[in-house]
């Protein structure tokens, strides 16, 4: 990923504005050209945003001129948090989920929501990363990602293997790579603790804890990690280790989407975010959802907002960004945005369709599902130890064999105790 990037020419798009109740400022009445910036993190999807999407909506809304300012991810927030402070800030800053985005809605970084008209088209799911303590909206989602298991088709072809629905199949289909001995059961390491607990724990676990119901409970201090269903989660994310390549603690995420992309590996874990860099190679590459723990279980899809773009509460043009925030929804901006970026996903209630096979099978996904975000990014991480960090250090250290379920949860446990106080 490039370091950072200077903002880009603007490119000339438009709108006539529908504000929201109240808004100041913002439209241009006398036919002048607004300007208007949006910031994000998305430094590779430059391109896109000045090719694509931003001379569509040129050709509806003639009026505005909108300028794509991407700064690296990693130093997006500081960044932003700055320009606000200095009062330079875009016009449209695209949000964080939850704890980040909710502590610049606690320092006024946003205009509230309520009452714009692209809001109807999410439900109170879709929108709750991006709600402040007040329940509002502050940021109108636009895209989600998806976690599964990519399998080389070829290679269940090959050993006469079908796609697992329980985690007992799952188990017997790990086991019959393994025992054929020609390739690696599961591209996994676990060099890189994020990706055991985003694509392996986040992934499998919803169908322990029932999603909602166990990640709420934590919220509200109903339900502890050293309940059955978190600990038997973890349960299951052990019980991988024994189909992992030789020498898994030192290989890196990057290594094992290599070692799946040369069709060394059968599965590989991973987040629909990586549909293009998994399939580079031309493999036949298909897609399941985590296993569930017994047939017929209800089964549960981890969905993560990724993110969304809000209104600067200090901007001079909001009539303008209003309108530009509407557009957001529409089947336009929908279907160029998703299929422009395979594996990212609408989360409107009516989406639109992908063009991309693999990023229609992780869609497909969802249809029998209960969509749950991942476990720790919502109020859990906002205190010191931050438990999504925290797991993803137990989850290496349970697969070093040093720590086991009932001991790793007991820890987690442990440290979220030591500050945070349940959102009852």
């Amino acid at each position: 990923m490039r370091s950072r990037l200077a903002p880009l020419a603007a490119i000339a798009v438009a709108a006539m504005g529908l504000t929201l109740a109240g808004c100041a400022g913002g439209g241009s009445d006398n036919g002048d050209t607004v300007k208007l910036t949006l910031g994000s993190w998305r430094t590779e999807d430059i391109a896109m945003w000045e090719d694509e999407i931003l001379p569509a909506f040129h050709e509806s809304h003639p009026n505005i001129e909108v300028e794509f300012a991407a700064t690296d991810t990693n130093d997006y927030n500081a960044a932003i948090q700055s320009q606000v402070e200095g009062g330079n800030a875009p016009d449209l800053i695209t949000c964080r989920p939850f704890d980040v985005n909710r502590a610049w809605i606690a320092d006024g970084y946003f205009d509230d929501l309520t009452g714009l008209e692209a809001l109807d088209s999410f439900t109170p799911t879709a929108q709750a990363a991006w709600q402040g303590a007040d329940g509002a909206t502050y940021c109108v989602p636009v895209a989600s990602v998806l976690a599964g298991f990519y399998y080389n088709k070829a290679i269940f072809d090959e050993l006469g293997l079908e796609v697992p629905t329980t985690q007992a199949e799952f188990i017997d289909v790990l086991q019959a790579i393994k025992d054929d001995g020609t390739y690696t059961p599961l591209a996994l390491g676990s060099a890189d603790g994020w990706q055991l607990a985003y694509n392996v724990l986040y992934n499998l676990g919803p169908n322990y804890w029932k999603g909602e119901e166990g990640r709420l409970g934590l919220i509200d201090g109903t339900q502890k990690l050293t309940d059955p269903g978190f600990v038997d989660a973890f349960a299951a994310t052990e019980a991988l280790v024994p189909f992992l390549p030789d020498g898994y603690e030192a290989i890196t995420y990057d290594d094992m989407g290599q070692l799946f992309s040369l069709g060394q590996a059968a599965i590989i874990p991973d987040g629909s975010w990586n549909i293009n860099q998994l399939t580079s190679t031309g493999l036949d590459v298909g897609v399941f959802g985590a296993p569930v723990p017994a047939a017929g279980d209800q089964r549960y899809q981890q969905e993560m907002p990724d993110m969304a773009i809000g209104l600067n509460a200090s901007s001079k043009n909001k009539d303008a960004a209003t309108e530009f925030l509407n557009w957001l929804v529409t089947p336009e901006f929908l279907e160029l945005y998703v299929n422009k970026l395979p594996g990212f996903f609408a989360m409107t209630t009516d989406a639109p369709a992908y063009d991309n096979p693999l990023a229609q099978a992780f869609s497909d996904l969802k249809t029998d599902a209960e969509l749950t975000p991942r476990l720790a990014l919502d109020r859990l991480s906002a205190g010191t130890p931050p438990l999504d960090d925290e797991i993803w250090v137990a989850l290496q250290q349970m697969y070093a064999g040093t720590l086991t379920p009932e001991s790793a949860t007991a820890e987690l446990q442990a440290g979220l105790d030591s500050w945070y106080v349940p959102a009852g």
